[in-house]
């Protein structure tokens, strides 16, 4: 699939007025996971990237105390208190944008595996919340990263990904 092809398939999930996420949409997301770099239009995979955090929120684990009832979001950790006021304002924060935040690659990394690192939604909403509590964002390059051989193709195979932690502990 080409660059223009998965742009043009962005621009109609934005202009769509019922909205599913398809294979195509989520490889932008799981481009800039592994690479950090943004090479789509950003009002278009903004739509995706809310998409699919609306759907990350609703699924999560809901906290829980000891006895296993549910618990309240803590006040002040994304919102007034209430777990759908906190996730408005990630809502809002992430739609407040003018462009990709520099936090992007960590964004669509927990967008892909919300639950690798964070067992709860409190959890997963703090990591958030601190993600979209940025005010820089990185550009947009005009056309897809290359990847450098099968090198690369080998670092990228077990979801690691240029940066990243684990490319960090191999240095």
């Amino acid at each position: 699939m080409s660059h223009e092809e998965i742009q043009q398939a962005l621009d109609k999930f934005a202009a769509a007025e019922t909205k599913q996420i398809t294979d195509i949409l989520m490889f932008p997301i799981q481009e800039i996971a592994r690479t950090g770099i943004v090479c789509y239009k950003w009002q278009s995979l903004l739509m995706v990237l809310l998409h699919q955090l609306r759907s990350v929120l609703e699924v999560s684990p809901q906290p829980q105390d000891g006895s296993g009832a549910a618990v309240e979001v803590p006040a002040g950790l994304a919102g007034d208190g209430s777990y759908d006021e906190s996730c408005s304002r990630l809502y809002g924060l992430l739609e407040s944008f003018e462009g990709p935040p520099f936090t992007i690659q960590r964004i669509c990394e927990l967008l892909l595996h919300p639950h690798q690192h964070h067992k709860t939604k409190r959890k997963l909403l703090y990591a958030l919340d601190k993600l979209l509590s940025v005010t820089s964002i990185v550009a947009e390059q005009s056309s897809p990263p290359a990847l450098d051989g099968k090198a690369d193709l080998a670092n990228h195979a077990d979801g690691a990904h240029a940066g990243g932690a684990a490319a960090a502990a191999a240095a």
